[in-house]
């Protein structure tokens, strides 16, 4: 046997048994949040600006199914808002448990509490919800702005690599509503 195949054959030896071993273990899971954790998660995803953003969908769905209906009755009306309203607030609960879920592992218990009390606090009952209240004004405000072409721009005046012979240039801003 020559001396490269006795070196093949000692790393084929070495090298054998790591073909045949088990990939490690993944790492263990980490133990659930305490009832603690999860009471204190779930107060700040009672405050959560998404429930805002399902209530004015939700309130879009409900009054869509009562034109889907036809013609109702004051009654009729008031029975598909009853049953649309129940329905909702029934899912704002299931979404409320799945926020507080994600909010109880990724957020350590001190987060949760200096969280739940700003938002219980009367400047945290002023922002809770703003979300959905500054929405429309801040689309509107957003008109125009395109950070990708921003980026564009200013990447192509230092690398010309890749980049249009000639960038767009933006839009004009809109003009002042009277």
């Amino acid at each position: 046997m020559t001396i490269l195949m006795r070196g093949a054959a000692l790393a084929a030896l070495c090298l054998a048994p790591s073909a045949f071993a088990q990939a490690p273990a993944p790492p263990p899971a980490a133990p659930p949040p305490s009832p603690a954790t999860l009471a204190l998660a779930r107060q700040v995803a009672e405050h959560d600006d998404f429930l805002g953003l399902i209530r004015t969908v939700g309130g879009a769905q409900i009054a869509g199914v009562e034109a889907s209906l036809g013609p109702l009755t004051p009654a009729e009306k008031a029975k598909v808002e009853s049953i649309g309203k129940a329905k909702l607030d029934q899912g704002l609960g299931r979404v409320v448990d799945k926020i507080a879920a994600v909010y109880a592992v990724t957020m350590s218990p001190a987060d949760l509490r200096a969280t739940a009390a700003f938002l219980t606090s009367p400047a945290g009952e002023v922002y809770s919800g703003r979300l959905i209240k500054v929405l429309p004004g801040l689309g509107e405000s957003m008109k125009g702005f395109d950070f990708k072409r921003e980026m564009l721009a200013d990447t192509c005046a230092q690398l010309t690599k890749g980049c249009p012979s000639k960038p767009t240039p933006p839009p004009a801003p809109p003009a002042p509503r009277r």
